[in-house]
């Protein structure tokens, strides 16, 4: 008949885990998207990083002086939404009686569209994030100069075993030394 690519197998309708295949794909670009987002609200809290801030944005309703990085918190809305709707393929392609039903193309008619709506909105607050966000350097040598002992007793504790200590004593040492030091 001409066709390159044909279902082995299909009945009234094409097998619907072709559905959750796809669904899932943009499951992983949602996935990757919310942890972006997510480490860059993080990062925002402790400002070191700042997502684009336009000129008459607000910041936040209740509080005038606070920057809410509202398009990484967009990001992960929207990529929530893909994640949990890639389930919906899935479980309509288990529950697929032998022939199409409505609940089946009813399904798909909503979830499909919205999802591939949902990333183009992910993928462009991305690239609109990634093009206007503002790096604070200072702050972050700031935190990496008050974490530097901390992350150096690795080094300390290799060194000192290679000497001859115990691992185990100088572990306990070395913890109650980053303990009392943490806690003032």
């Amino acid at each position: 008949m001409g066709f390159d690519n044909v279902f082995p197998v299909s009945g009234q309708t094409y097998t619907r885990k072709l559905d959750s295949r796809i669904l899932n794909l943009l499951s992983t670009i949602a996935q990757s998207a919310y942890k972006f987002g997510n480490d860059l609200r993080l990062l925002q809290s402790m400002k070191e990083i700042e997502e684009p801030f336009e000129k008459h944005q607000i910041g936040s309703s209740a509080m005038a002086y606070k920057r809410n990085p509202m398009r990484s918190e967009r990001i992960c809305a929207l990529a929530r939404y893909v994640i949990v709707n890639s389930l919906n393929p899935a479980i309509t392609s288990s529950t697929q009686w032998f022939e199409r039903t409505l609940d089946d193309s009813a399904n798909k008619r909503i979830c499909m569209p919205e999802a591939f709506l949902a990333v183009d909105a992910i993928l462009n607050i991305y690239i609109n994030v990634a093009d206007g966000m503002v790096v604070y350097p200072k702050v972050i040598e700031k935190h990496v100069l008050e974490e530097l002992p901390f992350m150096a007793t690795e080094n300390i504790m290799m060194e000192a075993v290679k000497r001859g200590g115990d691992r185990q004593e100088l572990h306990e040492r070395i913890s109650s030394f980053n303990g009392s030091c943490k806690t003032g």
